[in-house]
């Protein structure tokens, strides 16, 4: 199965190359707005991924039915077929498979976790999706489709500041999602944490990001020992129109415990 794999800049040598994983609905495509090229212009090798059923990746989401572990074992063929130390910057849904690989993958020298799922879902924000689009929220939850579902989620990817047209543009790029994938991503046991001194992990979390409360970013840089980035930001901070704070964060980061290593 060929993965489809979108590559800007060439990369310093000595640096691992940076591997970036979209959430639930996405595909590469969202990467490549502004943060593949931004990082490739700072001189990192800078790669994003579709799983199977996104983008122009084989696999048929609805059919198919894949799971958590199928995504993360095209994260890892993709990681073989790359060569060489990777950092994962996994968003959402991608920060969940970012840590799956990275607890049985040394070639993952570091792991950015943006925006990730959380590992309970949060009645709140359950409650606020459902005010808000409730036939769409049914569908997902009570059907199993997710293409159908598709709003509800769409109401907490963007914030209120988006440009519309860039709004309309990213949503087109949006897919259904496979149910099998999303009802496990709240039944997984929690993270495993090898080599934290070595391979280490950042948490970036959206100030703007209602969809996940801030307490369980807090939860994750502490099971990680990790720090906890603040930055503005709904909860698509790779294409939030503050998205430049969100790379820099990261940036520094790379430059300070995954270079300096």
């Amino acid at each position: 199965m060929t993965l489809e794999l979108i590559s800007r800049g060439a990369g310093t040598l000595g640096r691992p190359q940076l591997l970036f994983l979209h959430g639930g609905f996405h595909d590469a495509r969202c990467w490549d707005h502004h943060f593949l090229p931004w990082f490739a212009d700072r001189s990192w090798a800078a790669h994003a991924m579709s799983t199977r059923g996104h983008g122009k990746s084989p696999g048929d989401l609805a059919a198919d039915k894949p799971g958590l572990e199928d995504f993360a074992d095209d994260v890892e063929a993709m990681i073989a077929r790359l060569g060489g130390d990777v950092v994962l910057i996994g968003h959402s849904l991608g920060g969940v498979l970012s840590q799956m690989i990275r607890e049985r993958n040394t070639s993952v020298v570091g792991t950015v976790l943006l925006s990730s799922s959380p590992m309970r879902p949060s009645l709140g924000v359950a409650w606020r999706m459902l005010r808000q689009h409730p036939v769409s929220l049914f569908k997902a939850q009570a059907l199993g489709d997710f293409e159908a579902g598709l709003p509800a989620f769409i109401s907490f990817f963007y914030g209120g500041n988006l440009d519309p047209d860039l709004k309309a543009r990213y949503v087109s790029e949006l897919c259904g999602e496979s149910p099998r994938a999303m009802a496990e991503l709240f039944k997984r046991k929690p993270p495993e944490t090898p080599d934290l001194e070595t391979r280490p992990v950042l948490v970036v979390a959206g100030r703007d990001d209602w969809s996940i409360p801030m307490e369980n970013h807090e939860w994750l840089a502490s099971t990680f020992q990790a720090p906890l980035k603040i930055v503005p930001g709904a909860h698509n901070l790779m294409v939030d129109p503050a998205w430049q704070e969100s790379a820099s964060v990261i940036h520094e980061w790379l430059m300070e415990h995954v270079v300096s290593h």
